[in-house]
């Protein structure tokens, strides 16, 4: 290291090279040297340096200042006069700036010879002094040693662990250590204060010491310094040692950081706490009771709870609060407390719990919160939520007597339009009457849409769970928009993949509806080309299939800008076309809801003037038919779980009782019936049913009435019984309404087997406590009915059919087929398994049931007697469902809601398609009725 052109003051020195000497260029005088160096050699100031000093390694050579000059630069080893073994190593450097040499010693190693003429120590005391040296040394605690001038004269090494540093500290001050590991002065300063201290008082000093480590971490020391006196009480020199008390000062911050917390968590917490003993007189209370309740901490410490609560929950408490603290040791609730003001009552949420239950001083420590605000909110937010369910409803209300109050006049005008177009008209008045037509029309699909999006963004929408055949549901669609695009001269084409019989169980009036919006806006937007309507199964699992639709065609298209709003409501692809064809935008919100609410999804892509496809993808389960015959029986369905059930069916429509007996007798039940709820309340009080299956509207007593009766039977295997609702109601909130009554579960009709069957098992296997307790049932292999032989004989001949390989596409547009079939057996086909005798049955049963109903209408309504009406007509909704009769549903609905403009003539209506549909069931079916 060159330093000759640097400027030092002996400070600078002493820190940088303890063991410095300072010699004159001229005279080789010593002029100065480090303190260090004067702990092991007495050095006169201005001696001469070769008479004091040898060159180590090199005793003989003369030091003379021709020796010096060669040796700048290079390190060397020195020697004192009189000390042999004891050495003194550095580098010999020139400093122009003073013209001295500068030896840079920088450590001292070897020990001083203590006798005189160099022999050696005695081994006795060396031996003594290693013992000494060693224990200090492996001391946990530091331990230091100083001189009068507070020069380090001893070190160990828990004080400094670097042990080039702690041989350098030999002979320095704290100040040198500080400057040397980069500590602040401050340090050094504070310890030379205690030293100085120590030096006067003659007595030990103690205190803390805080130092910040490399790694940025406070450690904690408990420092010592004990003055060691002579016999004079002079001091000889002054020992220090210290402890690192870090984990104890954290430990001790921690603790005093716990306490302020709890304390000020006790004093500021929002929450009531409080301590009482077992028989409820309060121990403590947080100052939070002030706030809360009123009343000062020393007015209530040593009163009752009792007191401060309501009358009302005064007198509970012993039962519902101490009596539970002492068999639970704990207990949650809410209180109603009155504040000191005796007005205002404060609802407080308290979760209380024993401490010390082991011991004889167990107490009760609480805390509680108050939850007035709270409660007031939820009676607003009830009252909130009344008013707004009251303005939906209002809505619903409002949109449904505009569709009455719309519909009824249109039936009028449609009614007399087409009495018009029956009379002499020429051309020119036969287009004004088709005009009218389709504003009518046109009218009554706005009315349509807006109910079908008020129920979407209310949520009320119900979805169907039926089978059907859905390719030819895609058929008869198709067959609807043939006339239209005629019209428009356009291609309708049909490319179908599915096979011809597919049931699938959805809500088939939601998927016509979904394709028809689709079919109609493609031929509406479409001026020449063709439409081309695709169907395909992507997925085919076990119980369910992946179905995909697209609509197509060669229309106007849809701008890139207007297609990421297409399915908002009230959006339409251009306000030229809103001219032009008319519209409100709602119908494709209608479907993309429609397709999402049944886990499907839907897509769109258009490009102008070339067109636009739409393609929507429907998950569906299969029907049991489509399993059998295609799937064979892939242990989805075992009819064996029922077998030798006792059921009970309540049931007053006899084609209804009929169908739902097959059924469970098909399964092996042993199946009783009654007609009405008075009947299934007198059977079910006297016989064991695993479940009982009870229609809701029968005469005499309906079913929710008998099920309340059954639900306070003292027999609790005829009490508990299993009941499953059979409803043709399906509006929202009607399961939870049939469950106050005592119900489990809920079927709406019309119901496919495989849903009955589903719900009936599940319903079975729930009660399992109960059935292991049923009487056992003697003759569950005996059951015999008479229909089901009949069916029997015709069971045995049934064949599995093949699924085709490959079903052919439809390329070539459909023929316009003019006979449309009124009816669909899908339902009864699913059932019967194919057993054409099962279905004749229910044909002629149908033809039957619905004249006798239709009689029984025709009277009621002739006397007025319009609740009589609307109950027949509720009776004959499911048997409608059953046989798959679309057209016979409106007028059904609206004469048992009652919302008929002219009721009169919708009786006349029912007995005119109801006549239709009988008609062509006896045209088709003639071995049914003979």
């Amino acid at each position: 290291m060159n330093v000759s052109h640097f400027f030092f003051n002996a400070e600078q020195l002493g820190r940088l090279f303890p063991y410095y000497i300072l010699i004159s260029n001229q005279e080789l005088k010593i002029d100065a040297c480090g303190a260090a160096l004067n702990n092991f050699v007495t050095l006169p100031e201005y001696g001469s340096f070769a008479q004091h000093f040898t060159i180590a390694d090199k005793p003989g050579d003369t030091i003379n200042n021709h020796y010096l000059s060669s040796q700048i630069g290079r390190s060397l080893t020195l020697t004192p006069a009189g000390k042999p073994g004891l050495y003194v190593h550095g580098q010999l450097e020139y400093l122009k700036a003073t013209d001295q040499y500068l030896f840079a010693g920088n450590s001292i190693t070897g020990l001083p010879n203590e006798k005189a003429g160099g022999g050696s120590a005695d081994p006795v005391l060396k031996n003594k002094l290693d013992f000494y040296f060693d224990i200090l040394n492996e001391i946990p605690g530091e331990v230091v040693v100083f001189d009068t001038s507070h020069r380090y004269i001893f070190i160990n090494q828990a004080a400094i662990r670097d042990t080039a540093l702690r041989e350098r500290m030999i002979g320095l001050r704290d100040e040198d250590f500080c400057w040397l590991t980069n500590r602040p002065e401050s340090l050094a300063q504070e310890r030379r204060a205690h030293f100085n201290e120590v030096m006067q008082s003659h007595k030990l000093k103690t205190w803390e010491e805080t130092i910040i480590n490399r790694y940025g971490e406070e450690l904690y020391k408990l420092r010592h310094m004990y003055p060691v006196l002579d016999h004079q009480g002079e001091v000889k020199f002054v020992v220090g040692y210290s402890f690192d008390i870090t984990d104890r000062k954290r430990a001790e911050e921690q603790l005093l950081i716990s306490e302020k917390k709890y304390r000020e968590q006790y004093n500021l917490s929002p929450a009531l706490i409080y301590t009482h003993d077992l028989n409820g007189n309060i121990l403590s209370v947080n100052p939070a009771i002030a706030d809360t309740l009123g009343f000062e901490q020393d007015e209530v410490n040593g009163k009752n709870i009792a007191q401060y609560l309501t009358d009302e929950d005064g007198a509970k408490l012993e039962k519902l609060y101490l009596n539970k603290l002492k068999a639970k040791g704990h207990a949650r609730g809410v209180f109603r407390a009155m504040h000191h003001d005796g007005k205002n009552t404060v609802y407080l949420f308290y979760q209380s719990y024993v401490v010390g239950a082991d011991t004889d001083q167990s107490y009760i420590i609480g805390f509680s919160h108050d939850i007035t605000d709270r409660i007031n909110i939820e009676k607003e937010l009830r009252k909130a939520k009344n008013a707004t369910e009251s303005a939906a409803q209002a809505k619903g209300i409002f949109l449904a007597n505009l569709s009455h109050e719309i519909r009824t006049p249109m039936n009028g005008v449609l009614g007399l339009n087409k009495l018009l177009s029956k009379t002499p008209l020429n051309e020119q008045q036969q287009g004004y009457v088709k005009l009218i037509a389709e504003s009518a029309d046109s009218l009554l699909a706005i009315v349509n849409d807006l109910l079908d999006l008020e129920k979407i963004t209310s949520n009320n929408l119900e979805f169907e769970s039926r089978p059907y055949n859905i390719t030819n549901k895609l058929n008869r669609t198709l067959q609807l928009f043939q006339l239209k695009a005629r019209q428009k001269n356009l291609e309708l084409v049909l490319k179908n993949r599915l096979p011809e019989e597919f049931i699938v169980i959805g809500d088939e009036s939601r998927f016509i509806q979904i394709l028809s919006n689709l079919l109609s806006n493609a031929i509406k937007f479409t001026k020449t080309g063709t439409v081309t309507v695709s169907s395909a199964m992507l997925y085919n699992a076990n119980d369910r299939v992946l179905l995909e639709f697209s609509v197509a065609d060669t229309g106007i298209g849809i701008s890139d800008d207007r297609l990421p709003y297409i399915f908002d409501p009230f959006m339409l692809t251009t306000s030229n076309m809103v001219r032009q064809q008319g519209g409100t935008g709602m119908g494709l919100a209608i479907v993309k809801n429609l397709v999402e609410m049944q886990g499907g999804h839907i897509k769109v892509n258009s490009k102008v003037n070339s067109g636009t496809e739409f393609t929507f993808s429907l998950t569906l389960k299969k029907g049991l038919v489509y399993i059998q015959r295609y799937n064979g029986n892939d242990g989805q369905y075992d009819p064996d779980k029922l077998k030798g059930k006792r059921v009970l069916v309540a049931e007053d429509v006899e084609l209804n009782m009929f169908l739902v007996k097959t059924l469970l007798e098909s399964w092996g039940c042993e199946v009783d019936s009654a007609e009405d709820g008075q009947k299934a309340l007198q059977k079910a009080s006297n016989k064991y049913y695993d479940v009982i299956l009870m229609d809701i509207q029968m005469p005499e007593m309906d079913g929710l009435t008998a099920t309340r009766h059954i639900r306070q039977l003292e027999n609790p295997l005829y009490r508990d019984v299993p009941i499953i609702a059979l409803t043709a109601n399906a509006l929202k909130g009607d399961g939870k309404y049939y469950a106050n009554a005592g119900m489990n579960d809920c079927v709406t009709k019309p119901y496919s087997e495989e849903h009955l069957y589903e719900r009936i098992v599940e319903t079975i296997a729930k009660d399992k406590a109960r059935g292991d307790s049923a009487p056992s049932l003697n003759n569950a292999d005996n059951v015999e009915n008479k229909v089901m032989q009949e069916a029997a004989s015709q069971f045995s001949g049934e064949k599995k059919l093949e699924i085709p390989q490959d079903t052919p596409i439809q390329d070539t547009p459909l023929p316009m087929n003019t006979t449309v079939k009124l009816y669909d057996l899908s339902i009864i086909d699913s059932i019967s398994k194919g057993n054409q005798a099962f279905n004749n049955k229910m044909i002629k049963m149908f033809c039957d049931v619905t004249a006798q109903d239709l009689s029984k209408i025709k009277e009621a309504a002739s006397g007025g007697d319009w609740q009589t009406v609307g109950s027949l007509a509720h009776k004959l909704k499911s048997t409608v469902g059953n046989m798959g009769v679309e057209i016979l549903k409106e007028p059904v609905r609206m004469l048992e809601t009652r919302t008929a403009a002219n009721p009169h003539a919708t009786v006349n209506e029912l007995e005119e398609k109801l006549n239709q549909v009988s008609q062509q069931l006896k045209a088709d079916y003639p071995e049914a009725f003979n």
